[in-house]
């Protein structure tokens, strides 16, 4: 491949001052990313496992299950949110959102022993915090930022590398000084009484214009861009890498203190990922805007591999926990960054919103259902060595994949009222 062909064109854009008028919204999407349904259910699942264990007596797959269901109960809305946050923007879809995800996860409190209770709050908590996923932070600095867009989406976006550090640990304190039951309600205060303010007083979109009012819109629709063989080769790539990912990071937790590491050292080992999602966010937004972003997703999406591999070798080995756990953070701390910016290069920002969650579907799919397979082959097998193995060569083959999308096609900018098409769409040549 030549240089030519890695090189972002995007590098050649305009700058406006996008960082001067747009930090205000940096900082809220950040924190509304750490506090919404991708960041704290999925970095907390893990360490509430084992207390929910001990108490009902469920199997680790079955502990494992919720995050399905929750990624059921929020594709069930997100087509929904898709289309309100096109039409009436960001911020009314984020804030209703924000409000009634709070209710749902404060709710886990409630629990019984009834595991279907568990699946449906489960469900609920999806279907209320649709809105605070990365389509409505995402599409906010899509609008606001062009050159650094890149860079943006990783700032915003490393939202879940704080969350990744500090709530492992904190829920693990929490439910060893006060329960599991106090901690989900302690874990919601927390986030509620940080986190709505913020994003009250500074999320506002900022929507470009033309000279007339018109909002300027530029990309494909959503059916053009599900008859693009760029959208299948994404949305292939990122099930199967999700799979792995969305699968290994709940299961560390149990892994390790089965390996023989105490719950405090297992929560310490874990907080390493929201560092390491920290420093993939931003290593990833700034490759993103000057190098071909398929060939900068490839190199990261298939780190994970070598986690794998270390620990299928040596999983009850400090080193190899650390690096393990380091590796799979920092994809985590690229794969968002990667699908919004693929999804606004390859198809614009016109159906942005419509699109992503299109290609959302297939990456939550495979996150959601992760965890209970992995859990489901510790207790077949007694072991996650067989599952570790298959990811390592699921991660290869997402990244793979990745190469095949081609140069960045151009869009003719429109009014709202007008159509839009790509004016050229160039192939890379292998």
């Amino acid at each position: 491949m030549q240089r030519s062909e890695l090189t972002d064109t995007a590098g050649t854009l305009p700058s406006n001052s996008e960082f001067g008028d747009g930090w205000k919204l940096l900082v809220a999407s950040f924190i509304g990313v750490a506090i919404g349904l991708t960041a704290m259910p999925f970095y907390t699942y893990g360490v509430f496992a084992t207390p929910l264990q001990d108490e009902f007596g469920w199997s680790r797959a079955a502990v494992q299950l919720p995050l399905l269901f929750q990624t059921i109960g929020a594709l069930a809305l997100l087509p929904l949110v898709g289309w309100s946050t096109d039409k009436y923007g960001a911020r009314p879809v984020a804030l209703i959102s924000l409000i009634a995800y709070f209710l749902a996860f404060s709710s886990f409190s409630l629990l019984t022993d009834n595991v279907y209770q568990y699946y449906a709050t489960a469900f609920l908590l999806g279907a209320c915090g649709a809105g605070t996923m990365p389509i409505t932070w995402t599409k906010a600095i899509i609008g606001a930022f062009n050159r650094n867009r890149g860079i943006a989406l990783g700032l915003a976006l490393m939202g879940t590398g704080l969350t990744g550090f500090i709530a492992p640990a904190a829920a693990n304190w929490f439910i060893e000084d006060h329960g599991w039951r106090s901690a989900y309600l302690m874990l919601t205060g927390a986030s509620a009484i940080i986190g709505l303010p913020m994003v009250y007083f500074l999320f506002h979109e900022k929507r470009g214009t033309s000279d007339t009012g018109a909002e300027i819109l530029t990309g494909v629709s959503l059916g053009t861009a599900i008859a693009n063989y760029r959208f299948w080769l994404i949305a292939v790539a990122f099930f199967v890498i999700s799979f792995g990912i969305g699968g290994s990071i709940p299961n560390l937790f149990p892994l390790f203190t089965g390996e023989g590491f105490t719950p405090t050292a297992a929560a310490g080992i874990l907080s390493l990922i929201g560092l390491s999602v920290i420093c993939g966010r931003i290593a990833t937004g700034f490759l993103l805007d000057r190098f071909w972003a398929p060939a900068i997703a490839a190199g990261l999406m298939a780190l994970p591999a070598i986690s794998c591999v270390l620990l299928v070798i040596s999983p009850g080995e400090l080193r190899t926990a650390y690096i393990a756990t380091v590796l799979i953070g920092f994809a985590a701390g690229a794969e968002f960054d990667i699908i919004a910016y693929l999804a606004s290069r390859y198809f614009g920002s016109r159906n942005y919103s419509k699109i992503y969650s299109a290609l959302y579907v297939s990456f939550a799919v495979g996150a959601a259902a992760a965890p209970a397979v992995f859990g489901a082959v510790y207790d077949d097998t007694g072991s996650y060595d067989r599952i570790f193995a298959i990811s390592a060569g699921l991660f290869l083959f997402g990244s793979l994949l990745l190469l095949f999308l081609g140069k960045y096609p151009s869009f003719t900018a429109v009014t709202e009222d007008g159509e839009t098409a790509p004016a050229a769409s160039h192939h890379v040549s292998g």
